[in-house]
């Protein structure tokens, strides 16, 4: 089991850090193998992080970027998904798309390669092949109605 302490930490007062050290001692003791993660553990982890690793400029672009689609993906009602070119991060978008429990419909072109990972993770999803892209306009509209 794991359990997540929320609160503040960049600016809480000491009275309130020593709420959290409460929290998680009685935590402990009722979930005695649980792992804890608390304000502490996260402030921590920044610490450590901003102290072993120097920041660029294009690492912080990327996180963000990352985030940015990321929380796109878990607010949207609908990911369309074109499967034609493998990509990694896609994997990653998928990952976050079957978490969420997101409907999805998936468009292909004739000849690509479909990971069964892909077709098994999402057995209920619409997958679409297209031979070109006037039949994909043709498809899409068929299909997002």
């Amino acid at each position: 089991m794991k359990i997540f302490l929320a609160g503040a930490v960049s600016f809480a007062y000491e009275s309130q850090i020593k709420k959290y050290e409460l929290y998680e001692k009685v935590l402990k003791k009722k979930f005695k193998k649980a792992e804890i993660i608390t304000p502490k553990t996260i402030w921590e982890f920044r610490e450590n992080f901003k102290n072993e690793h120097k920041r660029t400029k294009e690492l912080v672009l990327n996180i963000n970027m990352v985030n940015f689609d990321l929380d796109h993906i878990k607010t949207s009602d609908l990911i369309v998904c074109d499967l034609s070119e493998l990509s990694t991060g896609l994997g990653l978008e998928l990952g976050v798309v079957l978490e969420n429990k997101k409907d999805i419909i998936f468009f292909f072109e004739k000849g690509s390669y479909i990971s069964n990972m892909i077709t098994g993770a999402f057995p209920n999803s619409k997958f679409v092949i297209y031979e070109n892209e006037k039949d994909l306009e043709k498809l899409l509209n068929e299909n997002l109605d």
